[in-house]
């Protein structure tokens, strides 16, 4: 998404005021003592102001269609299914304008899937081999229910990255972005359950001083509905600005959570290296026909980005297998 697509309005529409006051006052009521507990009122705060800010002042954010065009836009076909094997047989990568049943369309960004898929499947895989926890509820359920659902929407982007690359439209591009907004709501979930401080209760820390509960298992199930739901948004309205949050918002809040807590596992190295991986990718994405042409039209920018993000998740896999609690 670039800039030049975000356009500033003066005054907001009556509509857009009504909305976004009815999820903060949603919002204040529903968490409002779980933030006081946890002594994370004033960021919450910050975070509400500036996303009331940019849905009052922001027009409505439209799908380009120049999206879909990507730098390497080649088919590939395999030389064994022209029966004129050797060097004679037809070019491995075809033009654009070339189609045929046996032709991979959008060859590079097609088959770079991939990785993704190997980054979802290595992670599932580090899960398996970990023994089962039994004594911390926490790790309970950041290795048996939020890690496992970010390695299987990570899986699932592979196969809906897929499916949109073989033919770019806005209709394929929704099986795209679906598991996609599910992998950035399950890490970003992780992220604040390891370094958010346990919602602490009064009474019972009068006498114990500990924590009650940790706060992913609070915030997945909405963050996740909402992740689908600007999805949907998008679909119907052709407004990307819910799901220009739920898929920058977390790539803003990670390093502020590195910089201000401390967690409760190691592995700190292997998230920021994830995450550096994510960054990378994004700016792959950005300078798509730049890289094409600096490489000699040999891998675009797309195609790159998504080997880059398949590494993210295998950084996560590895975190997960050396990781302890600190």
């Amino acid at each position: 998404m670039t800039t030049n697509l975000i356009k500033i309005r003066r005054t907001p529409t009556a509509s857009s005021f009504f909305t976004v006051f009815s999820l903060v006052v949603f919002a204040i009521l529903q968490y409002q003592e779980e933030a006081r507990r946890r002594h994370i009122s004033l960021p919450c705060a910050a975070i509400l102001v500036a996303l009331s800010a940019f849905f009052l002042f922001v027009e409505p954010i439209p799908q380009p269609q120049s999206y879909h065009y990507f730098a390497d836009a080649r088919g590939f076909r395999c030389r064994c299914s022209s029966g004129g094997g050797g060097s004679g047989g037809p070019p491995l990568f075809l033009p654009p304008n070339v189609r045929g049943r046996s032709i991979i369309p959008n060859f590079g960004d097609v088959v770079s899937n991939v990785v993704i898929l190997i980054g979802g499947l290595s992670g599932l895989l580090a899960l398996m081999m970990m023994p089962a926890p039994t004594d911390d509820a926490d790790e309970c359920w950041q290795l048996g229910t939020c890690l496992p659902l970010f390695f299987v929407a990570t899986v699932a982007v592979s196969i809906g990255s897929t499916y949109y690359h073989w033919k770019p439209t806005d209709s394929t591009l929704v099986w795209d972005r679906l598991p996609m907004t599910v992998a950035f709501v399950a890490i970003f979930c992780f992220m604040l359950d390891d370094y958010l401080p346990g919602s602490t209760d009064d009474d019972s820390n009068a006498v114990t001083g500990s924590n009650t509960s940790s706060i992913g298992p609070a915030v997945l199930a909405p963050f996740v509905i909402i992740g689908v739901l600007s999805v949907l948004y998008w679909t119907y309205t052709d407004d990307l600005r819910l799901y220009a949050v739920v898929s920058i918002m977390p790539l803003l809040l990670m390093p502020i959570l590195f910089m201000c807590y401390r967690p409760r596992h190691t592995g700190i190295a292997q998230q920021g290296i994830g995450l550096s991986f994510y960054f990378a990718a994004k700016i792959c994405e950005e300078k798509d026909h730049e890289i094409f042409h600096w490489t000699g039209r040999r891998i675009s920018g797309h195609s790159l980005k998504h080997v880059l993000a398949g590494l993210a998740p295998v950084s996560i896999a590895y975190m997960v297998l050396i990781r302890e609690e600190m």
